[in-house]
């Protein structure tokens, strides 16, 4: 409604001044009526301004130059990327050339040449000289920092503007400017910013394109078989991508292998080398741990070649990580000499993660006499597996030897019966040992992961630091037996303690697998003991385990036993085999709770059958499948001293 009356106001306000013929100004104004009179305000006010009298001007300075009159202090930031002749000369000519610019400026004082050689500019993480320069600078040692570029300043755009700001601004009164010659930039010139940040983005942008090409240029080279080898101790990289051994070098790489052999820790090694002043590829000559395991992880020490074996994921920040297979890579075997053999390398790789082993020990196996047949391990070697065992053990038995040996085994488990039975026990059962183990029984425990004697079994041998075992796979038993320093493995410490608990990871697993055990359950075994003249062993038998379950192991074994429960002795099955359908038979069923007594009196016939030389025999060293032809620990000690006085 207001509008239609603002409309027919309007419309009798036109009609009245036609009428009338009369001029009347209208009740409304332009919406930019006051911008204008402003304007013309403002107009009229500079065109009649006048300067007070009196009024003194005081005009800016010049703008910042670098031939600025009075003196200045200056100094030089050099740097080149790599270390080769090429970039050599040209941090020479660098330094020369500036030392002589300086020296015919009268106005100009020599402060210091700062010079970074085979660093790169995408970072200020190594650049040593670079940060002194920057520390200098804000102790006001300096007036001026002269550079060839920008890109030898910085190739990284967020650190170039960073520190050149810091460098005007970190002393306010004294800023520090930096002339940039091929780029005739001076950054205390206000006007340089903005060409200062485009060639700063172009030194980046350069890197970045640098980091790809180099990328592309190693994909293109791996596929083609021009593998990228450089030197590294103990060799010398050729022209033509081969590598050549350094016999001086390679002194200190056998060295330190056999060292580690011989149970030698990373540390001990460091120390020894260090003590001898052998030098690194870097001409040092002060080793550490991290030093001596690269080293030994190096498949070129042995004669292969892995390339590209890192990849860089952020070259401004030197990040890299393992090549997972996002860039082409390659292996290649036999490629070069080898310093060691891939036996000896392989047996040293085996040491990563064993405690308690004492360098890369001997297998042996016992050829003769009441033991035959039983391989003499150390259990927390790695160097083991369940093929392995069987393996060595079968090796010292002919084809009849070993029938009879697997007609035996079937009869201690229990598969066969024996053709000699006595008729007055025939079908009789007795229990397992296990039911006799008491607080002053010795006991050995087996988990998927260690070996655990109790203090009886200690107590038992009276003494001795060092004990072997002998296991036999068929024969389902495992022998401890004491014996020298030097040999088997320590289980009582410095402090003269008993140790109880061995890692055996590998020997465990041999075991699990063989006895088809289930691996949530551990296994105790009663431990017997045997005393033939001064010599002493005792015996476990695996068959006839105690088992100690863990709480998922132990809720399969009960619901098992439920099943079972119409039974008149409750029996948890700790054996795969034992879960399948078809494995509970009625012949299963009765020897659950005992074993037969010709079984029995035909396995302690065996046992009463060792005799002191029996125990004593020391057996045959073989050659461990896993590893192949190594030297003998006496073997390597002694070349371990030759190589020592040769150092």
């Amino acid at each position: 409604m207001d509008e239609e009356k603002e409309m027919q106001s309007g419309d009798s306000e036109e009609e009245v001044v036609k009428e009338t013929g009369e001029t009347k100004a209208p009740a409304w104004r332009p919406q930019d009526a006051d911008r204008e009179d402003r304007k013309m305000y403002t107009r009229s006010r500079v065109r009649n301004a006048k300067i007070p009298e009196g009024t003194i001007f005081y005009h800016a300075k010049p703008k910042p130059s670098i031939s600025d009159e009075g003196g200045k202090v200056v100094a030089v930031y050099a740097r080149v990327s790599t270390r080769s002749e090429e970039q050599v000369s040209s941090i020479e000519n660098q330094t020369r050339y500036y030392r002589e610019k300086i020296a015919k400026n009268p106005n100009w004082t020599m402060q210091e040449i700062y010079a970074d050689e085979g660093k790169t500019g995408t970072s200020m993480r190594h650049r040593n000289e670079f940060k002194r320069m920057l520390q200098d600078a804000a102790e006001k040692k300096m007036d001026l920092i002269l550079c060839a570029s920008v890109s030898r300043f910085a190739r990284n755009m967020t650190d170039c503007m960073e520190q050149i700001d810091n460098l005007k601004s970190m002393n306010p009164s004294h800023p520090v400017g930096v002339y940039f010659e091929t780029e005739n930039i001076y950054t205390l010139d206000p006007d340089c910013n903005q060409a200062l940040s485009i060639h700063a983005m172009l030194a980046d942008w350069d890197s970045d394109n640098k980091s790809r090409r180099m990328i592309l240029s190693y994909d293109q080279r791996i596929c083609t078989g021009q593998f990228p080898v450089s030197d590294l101790l103990g060799y010398r990289h050729t022209t033509d991508g081969g590598l050549i051994i350094q016999a001086d070098e390679a002194v200190t790489v056998r060295f330190i292998f056999l060292a580690r052999m011989d149970g030698y820790s990373f540390g001990e090694i460091a120390e020894i080398l260090t003590e001898r002043e052998r030098k690194t590829l870097m001409g040092r000559t002060d080793w550490n741990e991290r030093m001596v395991s690269n080293i030994l992880t190096n498949e070129r020490r042995w004669g292969d070649l892995r390339a590209r074996k890192t990849i860089v994921i952020n070259y401004k920040k030197g990040k890299t990580m393992k090549n997972d297979g996002s860039r082409e890579s390659a292996y290649v075997p036999n490629h070069h000499e080898a310093i060691v053999s891939p036996e000896i390398a392989r047996a040293v790789h085996m040491l990563t993660g064993a405690r308690g082993v004492d360098g890369v020990p001997d297998v042996r196996v016992i050829d003769e006499g009441g033991l035959k047949g039983f391989v003499n391990i150390n259990p927390c070697f790695g160097g083991i597996d369940r093929e392995t065992i069987m393996q060595l053990s079968n090796s010292v038995y002919s084809d009849e030897e070993y029938a009879c040996l697997e007609r035996e085994a079937k009869i201690i488990n229990g598969d066969a019966h024996s053709n000699i039975l006595s008729m007055d026990f025939t079908g009789y059962y007795v229990p397992h040992s296990a039911y006799f183990i008491g607080r002053d029984t010795p006991t050995l425990t087996i988990s998927r992961r260690q070996l655990k004697f109790n203090r009886k079994c200690h107590e038992r041998f009276g003494g001795g630091r060092n004990i072997e075992l002998l296991y036999h796979p068929l024969l389902q038993a495992i022998i401890i037996r004491t014996c020298g320093e030097g040999c088997g493995f320590a289980w009582r410490n410095g402090e003269d303690s008993p140790i109880l608990n061995f890692s055996a990871k590998a020997f465990c697993g041999a075991v699990y697998e063989e006895q088809d055990w289930i691996s949530g359950y551990s296994f105790r075994f009663r431990g017997i003991m045997r005393e033939r003249g001064s010599s002493k062993a005792m015996i476990f038998f695996l068959d006839e385990p105690q088992i100690v379950a863990d709480k998922a192991a132990k809720k399969a074994g009960d619901a098992a036993a439920e099943e079972q429960s119409h039974f008149p002795s409750r029996y948890i099955p700790y054996k795969n085999s034992e879960l399948s359908e078809d494995a509970h038979t009625e012949e299963w069923k009765k020897r659950r709770t005992g074993m037969l007594y010709a079984i029995r009196k035909h396995r302690d016939k065996i046992v009463d059958g060792i005799s002191e030389a029996d125990i004593a025999e020391p057996g045959v060293i073989v050659e461990n499948p896993l590893i192949g032809g190594i030297p003998t620990r006496d073997e390597i000690r002694g070349e371990l001293k030759r190589l020592l006085m040769s150092m």
